[in-house]
């Protein structure tokens, strides 16, 4: 006797597709989140797609299956940055693929006399966590410490060791921002990096280090810093590679927040953007098309990078195997802007000194 064939059961993915929207919509509009902004429109339109497609929203029921409580943890140094929040609409996306929330907070949440990810864990209302680790505490031997039991996935991590990991092509952007400039003529290069413990800085300096050599050139060791990431350190490493006998007529500045302490601190010691002198900085944010002049930098997948840490956080969840991922696709590519300029140039005004 043949059986009848059962259609198959609806995924909030497919509702988003039928809706035209994205997953995180569709989970917020039927979870009547009240911060959601969206038109009346739009929210019809999720309604009449779950309709459609029979979708059932029962996140109870899965939980309680699953024996889970529904929420995962993102921490990151700063919850007021650019990239940070990228990375959190892309971790918030794939979570609500799984009809999963996303409780966003800053590092400190580990602190080893106030964890409040550890309350979290202990009272069962957090299944996982995704942190990316301050510069000034680069170790992950802390989790290990405050969170023995914890699903975790480290971002921006590029050493692999006992947490899973997911990160981004950090050797290959510097290698391309650096290469961008030597094709404009530049041949002597400074790069203003991140603190030397961090994977990320690591893999930067050595991308830089690459194109440099497959040009045949070779960077000055004070045109060189390894400060960090934050407007002030890139005002201070512009300070002192300008101390330098020699100058570079282009930087790579491996962060784009870095990237404005540089802009700001050349333009209070009379230094021309890129009249005589070319950036560009690694990261592209709304920052970047808003401050005179425009920075050029390359484009990374950071939606990506927080999308594909979820999906790797679940199949943590799911299996308690560990894997490290690096995302290449899609791959960076350079946002070309208004603060490079070709060297040499008819008429260029260059640094010099009195």
């Amino acid at each position: 006797m043949l059986q009848p064939m059962m259609k198959p059961v609806a995924r909030l993915r497919d509702v988003a597709e039928r809706a035209g929207v994205s997953v995180s919509v569709v989970s917020r509009v039927l979870n009547s989140d009240p911060n959601l902004r969206v038109r009346e429109d739009t929210r019809q339109r999720v309604l009449r797609a779950v309709g459609e497609l029979n979708y059932t929203h029962n996140h109870a029921a899965r939980a309680l299956r699953l024996r889970r409580s529904g929420a995962i943890a993102l921490l990151v140094p700063d919850v007021t940055n650019a990239i940070f929040s990228e990375i959190f609409r892309g971790v918030e996306d794939a979570a609500a693929e799984q009809d999963l929330v996303v409780l966003l907070g800053r590092s400190e949440w580990l602190d080893e006399k106030n964890n409040v990810v550890s309350r979290l864990s202990q009272q069962g209302r957090i299944d996982g966590l995704i942190i990316q680790l301050r510069d000034e505490e680069p170790s992950p031997h802390i989790l290990d410490l405050l969170l023995p039991d914890m699903p975790t996935v480290l971002m921006h991590w590029h050493q692999r060791g006992g947490l899973s990991s997911v990160a981004i092509d950090d050797a290959e952007a510097a290698r391309l921002a650096a290469s961008f400039l030597i094709d404009l003529g530049h041949h002597s290069l400074g790069l203003i990096g991140g603190l030397p413990q961090t994977s990320t800085a690591q893999a930067r300096e050595a991308g830089f280090g690459r194109a440099l050599i497959d040009a045949g050139l070779k960077c000055q060791p004070e045109w060189m810093t390894r400060l960090g990431y934050t407007p002030s350190s890139g005002r201070e490493a512009f300070r002192r590679i300008m101390s330098a006998t020699h100058l570079p007529t282009a930087l790579v500045v491996a962060n784009i927040n870095a990237a404005v302490g540089v802009l700001s601190a050349a333009r209070d010691n009379g230094i021309e953007v890129p009249e005589q002198l070319s950036l560009v900085a690694i990261h592209d944010t709304w920052i970047a098309e808003h401050i005179s002049p425009p920075l050029t930098t390359v484009r990374m997948p950071i939606y990506e990078l927080g999308a594909t840490a979820a999906r790797v956080l679940i199949r943590v969840m799911d299996n308690g195997s560990k894997y490290h991922v690096l995302v290449r696709d899609p791959a960076p590519v350079m946002a070309v802007r208004g603060s490079h300029m070709p060297f040499p140039r008819a008429g260029a005004c260059l640094i010099s000194r009195q």
